[in-house]
């Protein structure tokens, strides 16, 4: 898989921008720039956006519907001019199932407008969910919508990679500020020896993602894989060194207000748009 330089670039910004701003900046980010018009979703329909975001894809939506209904009635009118009365019934009789399916799905309660039309590719209405998400996120569905392109998983694992390093940053700056025996924690052998291996993880990581993105070959074809297990597995050692570090942050990282929050949304971002793979077991929890 070779990436081009400005989608490479795309995903390098949302890297930096998790880490400075964090993950609903960082995705507003990546989404305007790499798929402005329609909410990219996973293999079981799942989209996770910014909640400012879902006027805009619902307008986007509405306007391609529009557009597509324009286009059925130009072809039923020019069927009417060829004279062919059997094709012209038939386009007659296709619209008005469609205009009643549109008046059955306004307004429905928990339905992203301009979701789920004719204009949707057959879509099914999406809802939208918000309960346990991070402020400003929504999570929506809809069945039988179009996946989103190859890269987009990838890129997301850049975004959650700068989630990461947010999350240590925190983590430095917690324990540099809590004592025990009158020095920081951040001292102490064991702790200093978790943070080294993290980011030892991180630098895998990004090298990893690099590798990918711009293409890299060796004598015997490219030197990572780009398939969905291998995909999975990374998506899962970020996760893992996400955990490593909520343990190190204590109840701290887990409270309402915590970067444990912005954790618990990086990874729905991975199991949203992530291929099945392995998963974290519960001892690693």
């Amino acid at each position: 898989m070779t990436v081009p330089p400005e989608v490479r670039q795309h995903c390098r910004q949302a890297r930096t921008s998790a880490r400075t701003d964090g993950l609903v900046p960082a995705l507003t980010l990546l989404l305007r720039a790499l798929s402005p018009k329609t909410p990219p979703r996973g293999p079981r329909g799942h989209a996770i956006l910014p909640k400012e975001l879902l006027a805009e894809f619902a307008a986007e939506e509405a306007e391609a519907e529009a557009a597509a209904r324009a286009d059925e009635t130009r072809h039923a009118g020019d069927a009417e001019q060829v004279g062919d009365t059997g094709d012209t019934e038939g386009a007659g009789s296709a619209e008005r199932p469609e205009r009643a399916e549109d008046d059955s799905t306004a307004d429905t309660p928990g339905t992203l407008p301009g979701e789920g039309g004719p204009g949707a590719g057959g879509a099914r209405a999406a809802r939208v969910e918000t309960a346990g998400l991070l402020p400003g996120l929504a999570l929506t569905r809809s069945t039988g919508a179009e996946e989103a392109a190859p890269e987009w998983g990838w890129a997301v694992a850049w975004l959650r990679l700068g989630m990461s390093e947010r999350l240590r940053d925190a983590c430095l700056a917690h324990l540099a500020s809590r004592h025990t025996d009158g020095a920081p924690l951040l001292m102490q052998q064991m702790v200093k020896g978790t943070l080294a291996e993290v980011l030892l993880e991180h630098v895998e990581i990004e090298g990893v993602l690099d590798d990918l993105t711009a293409g890299r070959t060796g004598p015997l074809g490219p030197l990572r894989p780009t398939d969905d297990r291998h995909l999975a597995a990374l998506q899962e050692q970020i996760t893992r060194t996400d955990r490593t570090l909520l343990r190190l942050l204590g109840a701290h990282g887990f409270t309402a207000d915590g970067p444990g929050a912005g954790a618990h949304a990086s990874e729905l971002l991975a199991d949203a748009y992530g291929p099945p793979g392995p998963r974290t077991g519960p001892e690693d929890a």
